[in-house]
């Protein structure tokens, strides 16, 4: 029996053993490591919306028909956050490839745009757009100051946003005037 009481006494202990480890605190461990990569500027890039086409019923006076600016979007991934400008300019009208076809007188007119920003860009500072009489001299139509409107910026269609004076003095044919837009980054 002395043998069996040995044999519990061992066990006991052994137990005692094991559950003052399971009840005493461990310590905690950690490692830091740091996640690391480089970050390379993309580009500054706009697409040109595409412009409906309107149709005028001559007048012999000046008159003035609006069409719609279909969407276009901006992005500014060059990391740098310097701003930049999005310019438009028009070639002079013409009608049927003439320009003294097209009158005197005539001009463009881009009305202001809102920007949103797109899906996935956490900006909130858009660029802010002005409206603009447009000729073959660029005119900025939006303006992003630095630190600001970072990332890829979307133009909703905008109905009735062109505006066009068409002179008393044109002849009846194709009006034509292409019109361009530019993204320049502010210079350093």
């Amino acid at each position: 029996m002395t043998h069996l009481n040995s044999r519990v006494a061992r066990i006991v202990a052994g137990l005692a053993v094991a559950s003052a480890f399971a009840a005493a605190p461990m310590a905690a461990q950690a490692a830091d490591t740091d996640a690391t990569g480089t970050l390379t500027g993309g580009s500054l890039t706009n697409t040109a919306p595409v412009i409906e086409s309107f149709t005028a019923t001559l007048t012999g006076v000046n008159q003035t028909v609006t069409t719609d600016v279909g969407a276009w979007s901006v992005n500014d991934a060059r990391g740098d956050n310097l701003g930049y400008n999005i310019t438009l300019a028009a070639t002079a009208p013409t009608v049927d490839g003439s320009a003294p076809e097209a009158g005197t007188g005539g001009s463009l007119t881009m009305g202001a745009t809102t920007a949103t920003p797109a899906a996935g860009n956490p900006a909130t500072t858009a660029p802010v757009s002005s409206s603009q009489l447009l000729s073959t001299t660029a005119a900025t139509i939006d303006a992003a100051a630095p630190g600001t409107a970072q990332g890829q910026w979307e133009f909703a269609p905008d109905a009735d946003n062109l505006s066009v004076v068409i002179p008393g003095n044109a002849s009846a044919g194709a009006y034509s005037s292409t019109l361009t837009y530019t993204a320049a980054a502010l210079a350093v």
